[in-house]
């Protein structure tokens, strides 16, 4: 599963009635970064990072970095469970209704975003929790967030849904947690790829040998066209006209379309196969034997458990590329028969589950998640969250680092 999965409150159906121009001016008017093409002054070099965790961006276009204004907005919960942001200073403050102060379709937004190219780094106490945060990067402007004046949550942005104000900048994401042991995140495309991120963490106990790179170094144009040249046709849809980003199937295939039950005779194949013989699974926790039952229940026994474990049916095209559904249900040793049943279907490898410790095994036949096979065709060191249970035999973009020092995400926009 993601590593810091967040549970986000998404925004739908807005009715955006508001011209181009004011968006401009709105946008103008928190912008203070330097117009396009114009280096920003030479910085003063940052300060000891002392006890801080230091979050360090890194504009790493060849030939012309800085040339677009960049923004960070940093969110996330703390330790009371609180929606908060972290704002120029680094000082983790809670969100509140009262932030919704940039008009817009007639509701207000909030002022989160910090221009990258007057505050490169930022230092946040390193006695500061965070917890299912994510680190957003825009291009060009600062992204639309506002907080829910009745339930209080942070709505952020949904690449899925075509009413959401960000549909037309560049963005993209990581995700991460920082609590007592430390930090856990990683770069991730399972809902889209909106920008080339690569992360990097350095821990106190070893400054100089920090973890990392994970995620994406190419550039953004090079990967729009890689991917259209790599996959499949059924997959050519994700990518957006205008190079806006690249959904995951689990959201750009139409759910009335073709992309629906892209993976539904695959599914059904296997679930007629384990009908028949029985289905051997050997995640960590043990040996399970499943059989389809007469109700098509998938059914597994382990050696020496009073109980089997069930999942409840065949899962949908859907619920197999997202690993929810009937994939996230039951006890906790249910969830991670479901997590490995998710990873075999993504990755066409549930008629050979032995190997799936074999990762030359994955996407070597269709249907599969091309997708996410793309990214990692193309991510550093092979690893990518392509799919929600991309870290099964650990496939993940993901880094945990003890104690860490400093945080550092690149980026690339040309």
């Amino acid at each position: 599963m993601e590593t810091c999965r967040a549970p986000h409150r998404r925004v739908r159906g807005l009715a955006l009635a508001i011209s181009s121009l004011f968006l401009l001016a709105c946008h103008a008017a928190r912008d203070t970064a330097p117009p396009a093409g114009v280096m920003p002054a030479a910085l003063a070099p940052p300060p000891p990072i002392g006890e801080h965790i230091r979050f360090t961006f890194t504009d790493a276009t060849p030939g012309s970095p800085g040339a677009e204004p960049v923004f960070a907005v940093i969110t996330g919960r703390d330790r009371a469970g609180r929606f908060c942001r972290v704002d120029r200073s680094g000082q983790l403050l809670p969100c509140s209704a009262a932030d919704n102060v940039l008009p817009r379709g007639g509701r207000g937004w909030c002022d989160y975003s910090i221009p990258l190219q007057a505050a490169p780094y930022l230092d946040l106490d390193r006695t500061q929790a965070l917890d299912s945060g994510r680190v957003y990067l825009s291009v060009g402007e600062p992204l639309w967030l506002r907080v829910d004046e009745t339930s209080g949550g942070l709505v952020q942005p949904d690449p899925a849904n075509a009413s959401d104000p960000n549909q037309s900048i560049r963005y993209d994401w990581i995700e991460l947690t920082l609590d007592g042991s430390g930090f856990h995140g990683n770069t991730t495309c399972v809902d889209q790829f909106g920008l080339p991120i690569a992360l990097s963490v350095a821990g106190r106990g070893d400054p100089d040998h920090p973890q990392g790179p994970v995620g994406l170094d190419e550039a953004r144009s090079a990967l729009f066209q890689a991917y259209r040249a790599e996959v499949p046709p059924a997959f050519q849809v994700l990518a957006q006209a205008g190079d806006a980003r690249i959904l995951a199937p689990a959201h750009g295939f139409d759910a009335a379309g073709a992309g629906r039950d892209y993976l539904k005779p695959y599914i059904g194949a296997m679930w007629e196969r384990y009908r028949a013989e029985p289905l051997v699974l050997s995640p960590d926790e043990g040996t399970f034997t499943g059989r389809v039952d007469a109700g098509d229940r998938l059914v597994f026994t382990r050696d020496g458990d009073p109980a089997p474990y069930i999942i409840a049916r065949r899962p949908t095209t859907q619920e197999a590329f997202l690993g929810n559904g009937v994939l996230a249900q039951g006890s906790g040793t249910e969830k991670v028969l479901g997590a490995q049943l998710a990873a075999l279907i993504n990755r066409h490898l549930l008629e050979a589950p032995g190997s799936w410790r074999d990762a030359s095994a994955y996407y070597l036949l269709d249907p599969c998640n091309q997708y996410a096979r793309f990214w990692h065709r193309h991510g550093l060191g092979g690893r990518a969250y392509g799919f929600a249970y991309d870290d099964v035999n650990d496939q993940s973009s993901s880094l945990s680092v003890p104690d860490p020092l400093e945080i550092h995400i690149s980026y690339r926009l040309d």
